[in-house]
């Protein structure tokens, strides 16, 4: 017998949806009150002798909804907008959409149907002979899917990008090699292989024997991986790093700042907030 067993990303995937979908529940509870409230304020001061007819008028509408989540997760994980067919998928999104509200419309419209004579006492009449009123609900629907599956996907990405970061943190502790992401590829490089590194906008530089990468990461999130690695490395300014084994002469330029020289001819700067870090090779 073979167990098979589900990858890894589609599980942060799962997690990320399980998440996303208990505050989009709150968020949906909470939109359900406001609407209702603010349509049973307006048939009130419109003397209708219905004034509670929104609240079953939304109920129905936001449990739909509601209960078609999944459907959108499915097309996300059929048809992510990340794969090399973003530009097909995407317009296979903008398709779904006419099947969204299709259904959200004649689950609600059923539902009203059945309930509204009950609680009410009068027949509920929709008019889906009407155009306009189709026009008016997929305009309101088109809005709501695309709001739902930017909501799903940006929590799937963070989940993944957590997980990508632990799996850095793993390989840095056990294996004492950094993971890289640089021009589309991920490269591992060995922690003591870094001699130093600067913040580059958005990304780092790292500086290594062999060559330097481009790295799409934060000073911080390197720095923390040598930390993990144990490498000899130390912040010694906002935006720099070195390896201090690398450290040839320190330089004082004045107010406590200094000129880091390193063995390989490289210079950087040293601040006084960090002095304390690296004052330990002078």
């Amino acid at each position: 017998m073979v167990t098979e067993t589900q990858h890894p990303e589609i599980r942060a995937d799962a997690r990320a949806d399980r998440r996303t979908w208990f505050f989009f529940a709150l968020f949906m509870v909470a939109s359900f009150f406001e609407k209702s409230l603010s349509d049973h304020d307006d048939l009130v001061r419109a003397g209708s002798t219905h004034p509670n007819l929104p609240w079953l008028s939304q109920a129905t509408s936001h449990l739909v909804i509601l209960a078609m989540v999944p459907f959108i997760t499915f097309m996300l994980s059929r048809f992510p907008f990340t794969s090399d067919r973003w530009r097909q998928n995407l317009a296979i999104h903008a398709a779904a959409t006419v099947g969204f509200s299709a259904v959200h419309i004649f689950l609600m419209v059923w539902f009203r149907k059945l309930l509204t004579p009950l609680v009410f006492g009068f027949p509920y009449d929709f008019g889906l002979t009407d155009l306009s009123l189709w026009l008016y609900e997929y305009r309101k629907d088109v809005l709501s899917y695309t709001l739902i599956a930017a909501i799903f996907w940006m929590n799937r990405v963070a989940e993944q990008k957590a997980m990508e970061a632990e799996a850095a943190r793993s390989e840095a502790k056990d294996r004492h090699r950094l993971t890289l992401k640089s021009g589309g590829r991920t490269f591992f490089v060995t922690a003591d292989d870094v001699i130093w590194a600067k913040a580059a906008s958005n990304y780092v530089e790292v500086v290594t024997p062999a060559k330097t990468y481009l790295a799409r990461m934060t000073l911080t999130e390197l720095e923390r991986l040598l930390e993990e690695a144990g490498g000899h490395h130390v912040r010694v300014h906002r935006s720099h790093i070195v390896n201090l084994d690398h450290v040839r002469v320190i330089t004082p330029t004045g107010e406590g700042d200094a000129l880091i020289e390193l063995d390989t001819g490289d210079t950087v700067p040293g601040s006084r907030r960090y002095r304390e870090r690296y004052a330990q090779t002078a």
